[in-house]
């Protein structure tokens, strides 16, 4: 079972895309994990020396209860002085002594004796750090206050601020660049992809193959691929050429003894009519009419073979489409057996063309749609000019024709009916579509099955 492909361009895009996510994603998580941890660091250095300068800052009344003295919150001292530290001094049962909290609020923290801890205080997070304080006699007493030192979780954070901008713009440029290196992958590799896919389809629609690729990037694979495409071209086009030499050779080879035995059917006829011979006549009416099969097909493969040779030219010359049209039906209604009845309908159509080539397009469309009507039906040709096109088209209420197999009856020797002995050698349409591609047209079908089909030829008006 065929998976879905994917492009190789997209892949590496996609590929390269995640992994410079992924490591993106880890380096950012590293970076939070430390940071994470340099901020308790740092709060605790900070908190600590707040605290240290504090205690050498704290006086006594003459009850003996410490405050902070006013010196300590000197804003002038730059280098001691953090307005974001707030100090303060409370019992060990939490109350509040002095200093200064947040919104000068007088609320204390029960946290006991911590060397780091984390608060949450007004809906806020905070880092805090305590210590024991001392006596006036300069003595340690658990039980008597602790000097506490507080400050905000963001404030700490802020510090990393600038290190957060540097990653966010770290990452922009390498998005940036991805993004670069991904529009100029797609123009160094995919634009010319798809230029050679582009090429290649053509050609093979074509079955031109004299064009070389040509690939002016600057990548070794391509050049690559374009150098073994071009050899391949060459080999094809040199078999095509050998193909259509060798029908034009046998079809040459073949019209002299073809012409010969057709001769001698005539001659033969005539001996067997005057003998009165019923079954020799039978049996020469068998022979000629395979002779007549025979010289049909050689005919159609040296038209086909013109048409195909590069160079090849064709007498041009202004043609009455209706007086084309006529004559054909005129023909096809002289051999018909079938009672086939043709309705027209013409509008004034002249065409630029060889009369020949025309000729044998009318022809075949028509006897293909008096092949496959039934008897007694009828056949609609009308002619006219549309939309810088003039046109052709061929109506039968036959047996019409199977969606899927409407793309295949344009090829060489295919018939949709399965009876190979059934008239014909299926090179009238294919005939057909050549020498509208000759002059920059085509033919359109439109089929329903056990309906009948319309087949439509255009060229471009000159």
């Amino acid at each position: 079972m065929l998976k879905r492909k994917i492009s190789f361009i997209n892949f590496t895009v996609i590929v390269c895309g995640l992994i410079i996510a992924a490591g993106t994603i880890c380096l950012l998580l590293m970076q939070k994990n430390l940071i994470k941890e340099d901020t308790k660091y740092l709060a605790y250095t900070e908190l600590a020396q707040e605290v240290k300068r504090a205690k050498k800052n704290i006086g006594f009344d003459e009850n003996e209860n410490p405050y902070i003295k006013s010196d300590f919150y000197d804003p002038e001292e730059k280098d001691t002085y953090n307005e974001n530290v707030y100090v303060f001094l409370q019992s060990r049962d939490g109350s509040f002594l002095d200093g200064r909290m947040p919104d000068d609020s007088r609320t204390g923290l029960d946290i006991g004796l911590q060397s780091l801890t984390k608060v949450t205080f007004q809906g806020e997070r905070y880092y805090v750090a305590t210590r024991r304080g001392k006596r006036k006699n300069g003595t340690e007493d658990d039980s008597f206050y602790l000097v506490c030192a507080m400050m905000s979780e963001q404030a700490v954070k802020e510090n990393y601020r600038g290190l957060w901008h540097q990653s966010y713009l770290v990452i922009g440029v390498v998005g940036a660049f991805f993004i670069l290196f991904a529009l100029l992958l797609r123009y160094l590799i995919a634009v010319p992809m798809r230029q050679l896919n582009e090429s290649i389809k053509k050609s093979g629609e074509n079955l031109d193959f004299t064009d070389s690729l040509e690939y002016k990037g600057c990548f070794k694979e391509l050049q690559m691929l374009t150098d073994a495409n071009n050899h391949l071209y060459q080999r094809v086009q040199q078999e095509l050429e050998r193909q259509e030499e060798f029908n034009a050779n046998v079809s040459h080879e073949l019209r002299t003894p073809i012409a010969v035995m057709h001769a001698q059917c005539q001659v033969s006829r005539e001996v067997a009519e005057k003998k009165q011979d019923k079954e020799a006549i039978k049996s020469i009416e068998v022979f000629e009419r395979q002779t007549n099969r025979m010289k049909n097909l050689v005919d159609q493969l040296l038209q086909m073979t013109a048409i195909d040779r590069k160079g090849t030219t064709f007498s041009m010359e202004d043609i009455d489409v209706r007086d084309v049209i006529e004559s054909a039906c005129d023909d096809i209604a002289y051999i018909d057996t079938k009672q086939i009845t043709f309705e027209y309908s013409f509008q004034p159509t002249i065409i630029h063309a060889n009369m020949n080539l025309i000729y044998i397009v009318i022809n075949n469309l028509l006897s293909n749609a008096v092949k496959y009507s039934n008897e007694g039906t009828k056949i609609y040709v009308s002619c006219g000019e549309k939309d810088g096109k003039s046109y052709i088209r061929i109506q039968d209420e036959g047996c019409g024709i199977e969606k899927e197999n409407i793309s295949k009856i344009f090829e060489s020797f295919y018939r949709e009916e399965k009876d190979r002995n059934a008239e014909g050698f299926g090179l009238g349409l294919s005939q057909a579509m050549k020498i509208a591609e000759l002059y920059g047209g085509g033919i359109y079908v439109e089929s329903t099955k056990n309906k009948g089909s319309i087949f439509t030829f255009f060229i471009p008006k000159p």
